[in-house]
């Protein structure tokens, strides 16, 4: 009940911080306008006709226009007296020239400044109601299926974050031809998903299965390391068996190809991995404590970059990421760490709770954001605004989670090293 009393907690701060935000949106907008508004001199600049400047109420002022000065008593400015004139060539007709009337320029409308704000805005909208959903349906989850609710939906998380990361690449090749080779090789998507279950294997399958089944862990070790085996024959025979006459553009497709989905297996499931194992060893309040930390920091850097955010931080990588909410999200994260892990452990963990929930704090603030630039930078390569589109205002499941899969590992090897002798001790 700890952790579900934490959660509807941050329930109720996210709730509070979006009505909050609002309200500063609209505060802001409004003082920008009023900011913007021309002043009574503006307003006759603005009013100047026929070379007269009018007061606004119908008469005319006391002074001329001429050029981009004004001048009383209809006398010409000095500047203008100053000017050589260059001589006019004689006009045939008789009929007066018509006078340049003076272009003023009227103040820019305020729909720049306060459309960016009612933009960001908007943003923040959409993107509030999914996360608190996310938040509500989590809940839930681990109220009534506890720690085998965790597993379970780390491993569901995994086959989605996989299946997004393939695709991002996949359709870029697509859209720019470079799939040769994809007929040649056309058990590309079975080799594919055979990799992805034998990461899962041996990162928790093994665990998992010698846990709830007779089979002992190195019965386990043996066949994960002969599904590993099958994956290296199978892909050298496959690429044996291209007789095409542009092989070497196959051989070089397929083993791109390749090498994003190993590289989206140790960075996305070999990580994540590291959350069943926390799960199982220290208990799911130790999972929940991180993750609440990667949503506060990353809820707090949007509305601190929305409301301050001057100075970008990664603008190649990531345009939208401020210092100014990088920082705030730093100090929101630290504030709220202390009270957040006494509520989901309270007295039943280390006695040293403070330093655990301030060296995680830390951690979270300053490193988990650099999964987010990651992600960011391959969908930048491929031309991809998100890996999909699966949450609405968030994108798919890695724009989502890429920093907790960065967390996870710290979170278990700082545990496993510090968290156990300090139990011992107690």
């Amino acid at each position: 009940m700890k952790f579900i009393n934490a959660s509807l907690l941050l329930l109720q701060a996210t709730c509070l911080v979006a009505l909050s935000s609002a309200a500063s949106f609209y505060r802001s907008s409004v003082s920008h306008r009023r900011a913007l508004t021309p002043s009574r001199h503006q307003q006759l600049i603005i009013n100047i006709r026929g070379g007269q400047l009018s007061d606004g109420s119908g008469g005319e002022a006391d002074g001329s226009y001429h050029g981009n000065y004004i001048s009383s008593g209809g006398e010409p400015p000095k500047a203008a007296q100053a000017q050589s004139v260059a001589p006019v060539a004689p006009v045939a007709t008789t009929q007066p020239v018509t006078p340049v009337q003076p272009q003023v320029t009227t103040p820019a409308a305020p729909t720049s400044i306060a459309g960016t704000k009612s933009q960001k805005l908007s943003n923040f909208q959409e993107r509030a109601p999914p996360a608190i959903i996310m938040l509500g349906a989590t809940t839930l989850l681990l109220k009534y299926l506890g720690e085998k609710g965790m597993i379970g939906l780390v491993l569901v998380m995994q086959w989605a974050m996989y299946r997004e990361s393939c695709a991002v690449v996949e359709d870029f090749n697509k859209s720019n031809g470079v799939n040769v080779g994809d007929d040649t090789i056309g058990s590309f998507n079975l080799q594919k998903w055979w990799w992805f279950a034998t990461a899962v294997m041996f990162t928790s399958g093994r665990n998992l299965i010698s846990k709830h089944t007779s089979m002992t862990m190195d019965k386990m070790n043996l066949i994960t390391f002969g599904m590993t085996a099958v994956s290296l024959v199978g892909g050298v025979i496959q690429l044996a068996m291209v007789s095409s006459s542009n092989a070497d553009a196959i051989y070089r497709n397929y083993l791109g190809k390749v090498a994003c989905c190993h590289f989206s297996l140790l960075f996305l499931v070999g990580q994540s991995s590291f959350l069943i194992q926390t799960v199982q060893e220290y208990g799911l309040a130790w999972v929940l404590f991180p993750a609440l930390l990667v949503i506060v920091n990353d809820t707090m850097a949007y509305v601190f970059g929305v409301l301050a955010g001057k100075h970008k931080l990664l603008p190649r990588l990531s345009p939208k990421k401020t210092v100014e909410g990088f920082v705030g999200a730093g100090f929101s994260t630290m504030a709220i760490a202390v009270p957040l892990l006494k509520k989901l452990v309270g007295n039943d963990g280390a006695s040293d709770l403070v330093h655990h929930a301030l060296v995680l704090a830390v951690y979270v603030s300053i490193v988990s954001p650099f999964g987010g630039f990651l992600a960011s930078a391959v969908k930048r390569a491929h031309g991809a605004k998100d890996f999909g589109a699966l949450i609405p205002g968030h994108g798919g499941v890695v724009d989502r989670f890429d920093c907790q899969v960065v967390t996870a590992p710290f979170v278990y090897l700082y545990l496993k090293t510090f968290f156990s002798a300090a139990t011992a001790e107690a």
